[in-house]
């Protein structure tokens, strides 16, 4: 199977004040693939997207995956990522890896657009947290919950 970038519409994703702001051509999901589920699922091995980050805003929130890699390629414009407790500053060319575990966010303080290719491998589960916030993202389930103590046995006696 085969697709032009140039036939796939962007898709935008937007928080509802703003902060968080991204375009993106979801490659994988154009040439058949399935949202969040790899080969176990009848997806791919991996998820390719083209993303545009406007001026002035964020792609997501600071997050970690528990198990997928991500691999960034900046194409056009200039920017930051933070990884961990470090910036790093983005340019053309410049290309980097975000590893599981690894907490990062990628801004683009302007003035132009920031366009990436983004590559993730589809690993059978994952589990996002949000250090911000004590929130967690499931996939394959695509549930946001949230972090309450509770004890090993509590809900199971």
């Amino acid at each position: 199977m085969k697709v032009n970038l140039a036939e796939i519409p962007w898709v935008e994703c937007r928080s509802p004040k703003g902060r968080y702001h991204l375009f993106q051509k979801t490659i994988s999901l154009s040439l058949g693939g399935k949202k969040d589920v790899g080969t176990w699922g009848g997806g791919q091995p991996f998820d390719a997207a083209l993303v545009r980050i406007p001026a002035g805003a964020v792609d997501w929130p600071l997050h970690a995956h528990s198990a997928q890699w991500e691999l960034y390629g900046v194409e056009e414009g200039k920017g930051w990522v933070q990884v961990g407790e470090q910036r790093i500053d983005l340019g053309p060319g410049d290309w980097f890896l975000a590893k599981p575990e690894e907490a990062h966010q990628i801004e683009n303080p302007g003035p132009g657009d920031l366009l990436l290719l983004v590559i993730a491998n589809n690993p059978e589960a994952d589990v996002v947290s949000y250090p911000r916030s004590g929130k967690f993202f499931l996939k394959p389930e695509r549930k946001i919950v949230a972090e309450s103590p509770l004890s090993y046995y509590d809900g199971e006696e």
